[in-house]
């Protein structure tokens, strides 16, 4: 999450735990709730190793030296806060959001450059700056991707583009614009790439032809009030963050309304199956459901929440 450190990262006044009680159906959920984290954006299962790795953005979304990755086991006993640190062991690492595991790496997106390491020591194996079309305006490159091929896509969510990166390491800049509806959250499906749009309310495919298409609209919800920072939200934007696909749905994350949203195959059958505090409960300080993640080992549901600096683990209903 980048534009959204502009809010208070203090206790909200609605806690996470208040919308869990008037919640019959998360009250209904096991859930367990991991603290001790600074500004969690991005949670991946590691089924290698049967562990969670969870980015840690750690202040404000500038270039400054203050980024780490945590590991955390399924029972909820966090091994290593800060097991990769910049400045540590040669590491750099400035605000890391979105976090891919591809063969042996882990991919993280930092800033303005893609960040590479070994995913079972830790240890940095490369890095690789993204060009910038848009300066004097910086990048906010926010999710990464990796095909079975080693094809790397990355959103950057504030300037509404993605990014590629071949299996040789050259990045260039892959599409931008409106069309877009500022990617953030990424997934490859069939050789495709799809992701949720951040100001506003769909999740959208980039089909094989090069064409963008609607693959689910969520509700529309009145954001009329409602500000990023000191900008008023445009009509319909639900600031859609984590995107993952569980069974035969996806689950998307909406820092509005504080929702996952589970969508079925034809992009309807939406169903809310779990709630935090969103915007509209707490305009200044919402939970901020980040980059989710599903267990599948364990059928559990993975939440990062941004401005609460906790990791929720929620068993999954079938």
């Amino acid at each position: 999450m980048n534009a959204l450190n502009l809010f208070l990262r203090g206790s909200a006044t609605l806690g996470f735990a208040a919308v869990l009680a008037a919640s019959a159906s998360a009250a209904d959920q096991p859930v367990k709730v991991i603290s001790g984290f600074v500004s969690p954006e991005s949670v991946i299962h590691d089924s290698d190793s049967d562990e969670y790795l969870v980015s840690n953005v750690g202040g404000p979304p500038v270039v400054v030296n203050h980024g780490f990755i945590s590991r955390v086991s399924p029972d909820g006993t966090i091994l290593d806060l800060r097991w990769i640190q910049d400045g540590v062991n040669g590491v750099t690492l400035h605000g890391p959001k979105g976090l891919f595991l591809h063969r042996n790496e882990l991919y993280v997106a930092d800033v303005d450059t893609l960040r590479i390491f070994n995913r079972r020591t830790g240890a940095p194996v490369r890095s690789i700056p993204i060009p910038n079309p848009f300066a004097p305006a910086a990048l906010f490159l926010n999710h990464v991707v990796v095909t079975n091929s080693g094809t790397v896509y990355i959103s950057d969510q504030l300037n509404g583009a993605i990014f590629t990166v071949n299996p040789q390491g050259y990045a260039s800049l892959l599409a931008s614009g409106p069309q877009l509806g500022n990617p953030d959250g990424f997934l490859v499906n069939d050789g495709e790439l799809s992701w949720v749009t951040f100001f506003g309310h769909e999740v959208r495919r980039l089909v094989a032809s090069g064409k963008i298409v609607m693959e689910a609209s969520l509700p529309i919800v009145d954001v009329t009030g409602l500000k990023l920072g000191p900008n008023p939200l445009p009509p319909g934007a639900l600031l859609l963050d984590g995107y993952t696909r569980w069974h035969d749905f996806l689950l998307v994350s909406s820092w509005v309304t504080g929702k996952i949203y589970r969508i079925g195959r034809s992009g309807t059958d939406i169903q809310a199956v779990f709630q935090v505090v969103g915007m509209q409960d707490n305009p200044s300080s919402p939970d901020g459901p980040a980059k989710i993640e599903v267990d599948r080992l364990r059928n559990r549901l993975l939440v990062p929440l941004f401005n609460r600096g906790e990791l929720v683990m929620v068993q999954l209903q079938d």
